[in-house]
């Protein structure tokens, strides 16, 4: 189940910055034809990987009872990771609300409130914990030797790039709100 789950986050990962960079210019004007197709990939990554983490964690929460022995505080990355992957969820469930395609004709939007884009902020937030948190077990799990060193170049790169797709929100926001 662990290697599924590892199949799973890479092609998320992949995917998710496809869609984040693509989502980017497309917000800035520029024409990304197979956004639609891309999102609707990386959210079946998505599901993937929250019922393969659910059921991960429903098993770990399990062996805690049987064992007597919880190590909260021991343990307090593996709940950071656990609970960052959760809280992903509402903001993402907020995006795909805002950025749903009206038809396949022209692509459109509602009205890119404060509130939504503080949603948008927030999802970013949320994915850059999650996603940062969780590097060096995946470079562990794809059984990469020297991850320490790759896994900072990873981080910084994934850093600019969640970046590059908050100031997208953050210009898209103000384009909205000067019309």
């Amino acid at each position: 189940m662990r290697r599924l789950n590892t199949v799973l986050v890479v092609g998320m990962l992949v995917t998710f910055l496809i869609h984040g960079i693509m989502g980017a210019l497309q917000i800035a004007g520029a024409d990304a034809d197979a956004q639609k197709t891309i999102a609707r990939v990386c959210l079946t990554f998505v599901a993937g990987h929250v019922i393969v983490t659910s059921v991960l964690t429903a098993r770990t929460l399990r062996a805690r009872r049987l064992s007597g022995a919880g190590y909260f505080r021991d343990n307090l990355l593996f709940w950071v990771r656990r609970i960052s992957g959760f809280a992903v969820i509402i903001p993402l469930v907020m995006h795909l609300l805002i950025f749903r395609a009206g038809n396949a004709e022209a692509y459109r939007l509602q009205a890119f409130t404060t509130g939504r884009l503080i949603s948008q902020i927030l999802l970013v937030a949320a994915l850059a914990l999650h996603v940062l948190s969780n590097v060096r077990p995946l470079l562990i799990s794809l059984g990469i030797r020297g991850h320490r060193a790759f896994a900072l170049d990873l981080m910084l790169v994934l850093s600019v790039l969640l970046l590059l797709f908050a100031a997208a929100f953050a210009i898209y926001y103000t384009r909205w709100a000067a019309d």
